[in-house]
């Protein structure tokens, strides 16, 4: 198994919101970003899941958030290792949380080229006692479709970035604004949404993060480009090929789950009750 680092693009947000400094389009209404983050590419074709999460945690630990604080207080400190991501979910399992997901990998990724999905990247968080969870997206079930999963994409952005500017603008909390990525998984393979665009004729396109190799090297080869590399639509190919979704989240609303007993349990958080949306 390879132990090399990814290759990381530091705060890549505002290296895209520079981008729309340079060039904004003449139809676009609006653009929402989540907090900063650190982009970690691929090395190897397995290894995305894990690539994301240090991109995610990125966002988490470089901004002043209770989700720092929660990071600290359990010990991490910088970004993990993609080894000691796996050491962390074995960790998560062994505690416990989400145990038909460490039973489908035999509770067992240290050392190995498994891959990992939305689940795992949630059981982790929750042992480190964050409320993270799962919206599952099935468009075969006719109960939704891409373009439902993009408008509740949107809003999510749309909520917590018109929250961040008030909590920054006042200080309500003790802390400044904080806005976190969603994860986007499919069969094979995980990427990253950074934000939403609305456009004029009502169109909503993701920021979506690809941890592809390549996509790094589009970064560093095509700099003030970064929206356009990042933007797709319910158009877009790589977006609507695939049938179902799903996306990691931290939850704002209190799930109130007894912390020893269904937050273990990974479920589909979109159809709790108290959740109209993610």
């Amino acid at each position: 198994m390879s132990i090399y680092n990814a290759i990381v693009i530091p705060k890549i947000c505002n290296a895209i919101l520079k981008s729309y400094q340079n060039y904004w389009p003449r139809d676009l209404l609006q653009v929402y970003v989540c907090s900063p983050l650190d982009f970690h590419a691929q090395t190897m074709n397995w290894d995305c899941g894990y690539r994301n999460m240090q991109s995610m945690l990125t966002s988490y630990l470089n901004c002043d958030s209770e989700v720092r604080d929660q990071l600290y207080s359990t010990g991490i400190l910088t970004i993990p290792t993609l080894m000691e991501l796996q050491k962390k979910i074995e960790n998560a399992w062994f505690n416990g949380f989400d145990q038909i997901g460490g039973m489908q990998l035999d509770y067992t990724l240290f050392n190995t080229n498994k891959w990992i999905g939305a689940t795992e990247v949630v059981a982790m968080l929750r042992s480190c006692g964050i409320k993270a969870c799962v919206a599952d997206f099935d468009f075969t079930s006719r109960q939704c479709d891409l373009n439902t999963m993009v408008q509740i994409i949107w809003r999510y952005f749309q909520t917590r970035c018109e929250k961040q500017k008030k909590e920054s603008s006042d200080g309500s909390n003790g802390h400044s604004g904080f806005v976190a990525p969603l994860y986007l998984q499919h069969q094979g393979h995980s990427r990253l949404i950074l934000g939403v665009e609305k456009w004029i004729n009502g169109d909503v396109k993701l920021l979506i993060l690809d941890p592809q190799m390549r996509k790094a090297l589009q970064f560093s080869q095509k700099q003030g480009e970064e929206a356009n590399i990042l933007r797709q639509g319910v158009g877009t190919h790589g977006l609507n090929s695939k049938s179902k979704y799903q996306i990691a989240y931290l939850a704002e609303i209190s799930l109130d789950y007894d912390e020893t007993d269904f937050s273990k349990i990974i479920v589909d958080e979109l159809r709790h009750p108290r959740l109209q949306y993610i």
